[in-house]
């Protein structure tokens, strides 16, 4: 059978052939239709299905190979495609394809392309990344960066996930990374005992470093990454200086300034990072804790020499340094009448110091017979392991180890206030129980006249001793010879000095709490009633600080504000007016916002500033304020000197401790 043909040689018009094959060249202005074959030179022509086509723009589906298509093109299959610009879904090679969405392809070269890529790149990659990249990336990623926790700025915004990064400039820390590790790997111990020091980094880039000599650090077996050096020095005052390897780019310009306190707990913390294997570093200190020290001044009364000041009668209105001693960390007053006056306290190195009278073995010395007595500090034992923590409590002297062990000498006067379950003297320090619980720091452990309260570190609150007035918070008015928990609360924090009678406390919600004795108004409860167990005053929770006298009770708040409340015999209340017999049964403002550490004595208050101020009030027969001379003050005045960090009250006198240097 025959078959139709049809040759079109320049055809006018729209025509429509049902059917047909054609071969050849076909030019048209538009086409409509399926094509199957090789076709060149078509324009607008929808449903095509060909081998070749090259056109100015197409709008259709397509199978097959395709070249130099531009504008619209949605739905095409194409092995090979040149375009100034695509739209559509494309299967196969593409070649020259601008803002193209959605591809899947083989090969594809582009000034521009956006979407998803999944696979491998190959090559350079210039610019921002935009979007994830699963995958290894080779070459010079310049424009990946990482988008860590929110992105840093400059960095892009990709999550990048890779095998091997070669880059000049790279933003994040890197912790992920094989040989980029931002923490420390493993430690070594090194002592530093010369003139020359060499660490060996491969033992270890967390290096101890405990220094008894001045110095030059190298580093052996440098590799990339950092290096945390944390340094201690002997427990002396002797400066130990260390020369850095060269090369070192110190933040703020020069080598921090190495510390050289006395106690050998003191640490600092230097951080060294290296990216070229050592050539260069980058260093700066992370840490610095170093233990404050300070000078001890006393003044006021010196019965039984207990002002320190190697002299047995002379009394003193205005502070005067004991000894030339600039490494006091704590200390505390002890009194219980004429009789009894004693003081100690703990030395940065650890050292316990004991002076004044010593008729009792409250001053440790082992001392047995007639009274005893020390004008000026002698050491206990040979210990150097003792904390901050130390009070006195009438004839009892405590204090605590670093290894939170509580220690009682002196005599408890038929009271229990050595906490050591019988009535025996003991004229040096005995471990009080077997706990190792007590906490060591200042505020964790007071005493009264015949009784003492400690804070362990679980935050449960314990006294003993003399329970006159319910002032041991038992609910009850029995003594007890050895350490009795307080209710089972576990949120106490800050002890306030107390007097026998009456006790106050802090927890870790800043409320306050008192008990004991409430002779007008002295627990700031707003009544006048006893309380033998602890009752919290007001509703307020921004309470730092709290002290109690015979008279009555101050505190400080975070804010810096200080409050007093009980009554006034000698201006004690400070409230610019002699008060007795009015009282304060409730908080009363004194004025000031920067108030910070508190002491007081019988009839006297003291309080210090955050600017190093040291302000006294109330009886002054014995020149206790501090004022030189000996009239009483009814408000808060200075005392000379601009470096004082606390002021306490010992019985008709006073200590403080200034800041060294």
């Amino acid at each position: 059978m025959s078959q139709e043909k049809a040759q079109l040689i320049a055809p006018i018009g729209i025509m429509t052939v049902s059917g047909m094959t054609a071969t050849g060249v076909i030019t048209a202005s538009s086409f409509s239709g399926n094509v199957v074959g090789s076709a060149k030179s078509l324009v607008n022509g929808a449903n095509v299905s060909v081998g070749v086509i090259t056109a100015t723009s197409f709008d259709g589906n397509l199978t097959g190979n395709i070249l130099r298509l531009a504008d619209s093109a949605p739905n095409i299959v194409a092995g090979v495609t040149t375009a100034t610009s695509f739209v559509g879904n494309l299967t196969g090679s593409v070649t020259d394809l601008t803002s193209q969405p959605a591809i899947t392809v083989g090969m594809v070269t582009a000034t521009t392309l956006e979407g998803p890529v999944t696979g491998n790149i190959t090559g350079n990659v210039d610019g921002d990344v935009t979007g994830n990249v699963t995958g290894n990336a080779t070459g010079n990623a310049g424009g990946l960066g990482v988008n860590y926790n929110g992105g840093w700025t400059g960095a892009g915004t990709s999550q990048v996930r890779v095998g091997v990064v070669t880059a000049t400039t790279f933003y994040g820390d890197g912790s992920n990374l094989d040989g980029v590790s931002s923490g420390p790997v493993s430690q070594q111990s090194v002592g530093i005992t010369s003139a020359a020091t060499t660490i060996d980094l491969s033992n270890g880039n967390l290096i101890y470093a405990t220094q008894s000599s001045t110095t030059t650090v190298s580093f052996a077996n440098t590799s990339n990454g950092n290096v945390y050096f944390i340094r201690t020095k002997d427990a002396t005052g002797t400066a130990r200086n260390i020369t850095w390897p060269t090369g070192i780019g110190w933040s703020g310009g020069s080598a921090p300034t190495l510390k050289s306190s006395p106690r050998s707990t003191a640490v600092q913390v230097f951080l060294l990072v290296t990216r070229d294997m050592g050539l260069t570093w980058q260093g700066k200190e992370v840490v610095e804790d170093e233990e404050e020290t300070f000078s001890l001044f006393t003044w006021g009364s010196n019965t039984g020499g207990k002002g320190g000041r190697n002299e047995n009668a002379a009394n003193q209105s205005s502070p005067v340094q004991v000894g030339t001693n600039t490494n006091w960390a704590s200390v505390t007053r002890g009194y219980s009448g004429n009789d009894v006056n004693y003081s100690g306290g703990v030395k940065t190195d650890g050292t316990l110091w004991m002076w004044g009278s010593g008729n009792y073995g409250q001053l440790g010395l082992n001392e047995s017979g007639g009274p005893s007595q020390r004008s000026s500090p002698i050491q206990i034992g040979t210990g150097t392991d003792w904390a901050k923590a130390v009070t006195a409590a009438g004839y009892a002297a405590f204090a605590t180890k670093t290894d939170n062990t509580l220690w009682s000498w002196g005599w408890q006067n038929n009271t229990g206030v050595l906490g050591q379950n019988n009535n025996v003297k003991y004229s040096s320090p005995t471990q009080l129980g077997t706990s190792t619980n007590w906490g060591t720091g200042e505020y964790k452990l007071v005493g009264g006249n015949s009784n003492a309260f400690a804070i362990q570190d679980d935050g449960s609150l314990w006294s003993w001793g003399y329970n006159s007035n319910g002032g041991l918070g038992h609910n009850n008015t029995t003594k007890y010879s050895s350490p009795v928990q307080v209710g089972t609360d576990t949120t106490w924090s800050k002890l306030g000095v107390c007097t026998g009678g009456q006790g106050g406390c802090i927890k870790t919600d800043g409320t306050l709490w008192t008990w004991g004795w409430n002779e007008k108004g002295l627990l700031g409860q707003n009544a006048l009633v006893d309380r033998s167990s602890p009752t919290q005053v007001g509703t307020e929770t921004t309470w730092d600080n709290i002290t109690v006298s015979n008279t009555n009770m101050m505190g400080v708040k975070t804010d810096g504000t200080l409050w007093i409340w009980g009554y006034d015999e000698w201006g004690d209340m400070g409230l610019n007016a002699y008060q007795e017999p009015a009282h304060r049964s409730s908080p009363t403002q004194l004025p000031g916002t920067t108030w910070n550490n508190l002491g007081a004595t019988r009839y006297t208050n003291f309080a210090t500033k955050t600017d190093g101020t040291a302000w006294s009030w109330g009886r002054n027969e014995n020149g206790e304020l501090g004022l030189n001379d000996r009239a009483a003050r009814s408000s808060p005045t200075q005392i000379p000197g601009t470096a004082w960090d606390e002021v306490l009250g010992s019985y008709l006198g006073a200590m403080g401790l200034q800041k060294a240097g």
